[in-house]
């Protein structure tokens, strides 16, 4: 069972981060490394029918799990664990939106990336405090806000929650 999730949890790394290959005939099955036929086993049967472009993802996925601590395969199998408990709208937006992300320029994925970041070092109180503040303002104040976000640093984010009344 776990080496089914590990797999699953290979292919959706892949999924969410996969690069364009461009050999056009894709690689058999045969001409694999052993350890990457050990971690693609599941999809030994139809490998050969699969696009280029797929056989490279999940080959990089294949790379990226076999460079994994077993700690880090742990977390992995968690967050596909959870993945797989959404329900699918919820799945579908989470798609959308990385979508969109992949589309801004890099500045502004790493902008995004920065206070995301932030935002998980908060202690849970103070994120708390945020969320709930957010929920409360109007749908325009909610726009205000983020529009204020893009360009304020992290410490002013912080400082606008909490000069904001409940």
């Amino acid at each position: 069972m776990n080496r089914r999730i590990a797999t699953l949890v290979a292919v959706l790394i892949l999924f969410l981060a996969g690069h364009a290959w461009g050999q056009t005939g894709g690689t058999s099955w045969d001409r694999l490394k052993p350890e990457e036929q050990k971690t693609l086993q599941p999809f030994k049967e139809r490998w050969n029918s699969m696009t280029p472009d797929r056989q490279e993802r999940l080959r990089n996925g294949a790379d990226r799990w076999q460079r994994m601590t077993p700690a880090e395969r742990d977390q992995a199998n968690q967050r596909y664990q959870k993945w797989r408990e959404l329900p699918p709208e919820r799945k579908e937006t989470i798609r959308k939106r990385y979508d969109e992300f992949k589309k801004l320029p890099p500045n502004e994925q790493q902008q995004i990336r920065e206070r995301s970041k932030w935002y998980k070092e908060l202690p849970q109180e103070e994120r708390r405090s945020i969320r709930e503040k957010y929920q409360q303002m109007t749908p325009e104040q909610r726009q205000d806000a983020r529009q204020r976000f893009r360009t304020m640093t992290p410490d002013e984010n912080r400082n606008y929650f909490k000069g904001r009344k409940k």
